[in-house]
């Protein structure tokens, strides 16, 4: 069985990663454009030797405006191969099989939780690894590919069974945790319910005395990881920062009179580029995807003027953030029918599609996210009774879903939470389809009622031998 087991991880490892491999071969040079925002500028400065710093909102120098992960690593790669397509294509590899992993995370979770049904794992995994959004995701040089992987490594750790009487497992569940925190530290509305998958892996057999100390530990690796990033922005802003410092400037770009929800701006341009390229391979296709996106104008580009620049210039990042998100909340209060009519759209794009977005219009984005939402609605509907074993994983779908409907959304944002879904969307599928087969086999183990042409139903044992049964 294990021999199994091995061969069929093997197989889905490999068919992620082709998955993922053919699709940087195809699309993942297509662009000529930036595509490493602040990022590859964080990256570049710190190569340069002025440290982690950028330029934001009209002032350059040493920054939290981006978590410190994902920046570190690229500048490694440019440290190693240059700041060029060969560092890019490192990167996308590198993704490549982060998403590859993520498809086996995401079994190796549902075999936690479900293990009396494999077939749970082996079908959510399955859709994880051929999932077109996160293929595609891959080619990208944003933080969404490492952030999907380390929650859903998050989730699987804590869930685990095998290692709930170990202090290691506690250790490596917190430190995964933690490395998500300094990826995307919104994720942090995940921690209580790593916190509840990590007490119900102990089972009844654990005393809770033990339990909650294990859960204990769990907490405080991630805080310990997370912990000297907290002190350097300490350091570099003279007061206490969580991670990143830009929560009050994203809920300004979210919430203001010339907002959509998101921190983009749709224009006429970008959507003629689109409808130019219908028809076209998929290169040109994410070609022209791309050079609508480079079309559509950040919030920001809109609405703040040279004097908001300025004046936000004259003060330290975290407070030219809170300025902003004072703005935010002074547009909250005083019209909350607007604000009202943006959550609703924050929730729509979250659960859909984001229209603001050029590369959700694209009809494989577009059938792929209508097939996951109806996947996870119609699997949490039939999932019944094995929600007793699921409901942490719907609590971290929850949160994430009410933040940022309330605050900003982008299609990337739902990206980290689809495995978990799909791990009730294919527990609640195969339960159906159990179902169905009992069904099936209650009719066929009775005699079966045919039904005439008039409508009425005659049993086929009445009928005699040699003689059909009565017309209508």
């Amino acid at each position: 069985m294990r021999l199994g087991r091995s061969w069929g991880l093997l197989a889905l490892g490999a068919l992620a990663l082709a998955a993922r491999l053919a699709c940087i071969a195809v699309v993942g040079d297509a662009t000529s454009g930036p595509v490493t925002y602040e990022h590859g500028e964080i990256a570049a400065n710190l190569l340069a030797g002025r440290g982690f710093s950028c330029r934001f909102l009209g002032a350059e120098g040493p920054t939290s405006q981006q978590a410190p992960l994902y920046p570190l690593l690229l500048a490694g790669c440019y440290w190693l191969l240059g700041q060029g397509h060969l560092a890019i294509l490192a990167i996308q590899l590198g993704q490549a099989l982060l998403g590859s992993a993520t498809a086996l995370l995401t079994a190796s979770l549902a075999w936690s939780l479900v293990p009396a049904k494999r077939s749970v794992g082996w079908l959510a995994g399955a859709v994880v690894a051929l999932y077109p959004p996160h293929v595609y995701m891959v080619t990208h040089v944003q933080v969404v590919t490492l952030a999907t992987f380390l929650l859903t490594a998050a989730l699987a750790l804590a869930a685990r069974a095998q290692s709930a009487r170990t202090w290691r497992g506690a250790a490596f569940a917190g430190l995964t945790a933690g490395l998500l925190l300094l990826v995307d530290p919104i994720l942090a509305l995940a921690l209580p319910w790593l916190a509840a998958l990590r007490w119900m892996a102990g089972g009844n057999s654990l005393p809770a005395g033990r339990r909650l100390v294990q859960t204990a530990v769990m907490a405080g690796v991630a805080v310990g990881v997370v912990a000297p990033w907290i002190v350097r922005n300490y350091w570099v802003h003279a007061e206490l920062v969580f991670v990143k410092s830009t929560f009050g400037y994203a809920f300004w770009q979210g919430n203001n009179p010339q907002s959509w929800g998101t921190d983009k701006v749709p224009q006429p341009a970008a959507r003629q580029l689109l409808a130019a390229a219908e028809g076209a391979s998929l290169a040109e296709m994410n070609r022209s995807l791309w050079a609508a996106r480079h079309k559509t104008l950040y919030i920001d580009d809109v609405v703040l003027t040279p004097a908001d620049y300025r004046q936000l210039a004259a003060v330290s990042e975290p407070r030219r953030s809170a300025m902003l998100g004072r703005r935010a909340w002074q547009f909250v209060r005083t019209q909350p029918a607007a604000y009202a009519r943006l959550c609703w759209n924050r929730l729509r794009y979250f659960l859909l599609l984001d229209e603001t977005n050029p590369k959700t219009s694209h009809p494989l984005y577009r059938w792929s996210s209508i097939a996951w939402l109806a996947l996870t609605v119609i699997g949490g509907l039939s999932a019944g009774r094995l929600w007793k074993r699921l409901w942490p994983l719907a609590g971290v779908f929850g949160s994430l879903l009410v933040f940022h409907t309330l605050t900003i959304t982008s299609s990337r944002f739902r990206m980290p939470l689809e495995p978990l879904s799909l791990v009730w969307a294919a527990a609640g599928l195969l339960s159906l389809a159990g179902l169905a087969r009992l069904a099936l086999a209650f009719i066929g183990a009775h005699k079966p009622l045919i039904l005439t042409g008039s409508g009425r139903i005659h049993h086929a044992a009445l009928a005699e031998p040699g003689r059909s049964a009565a017309p209508g």
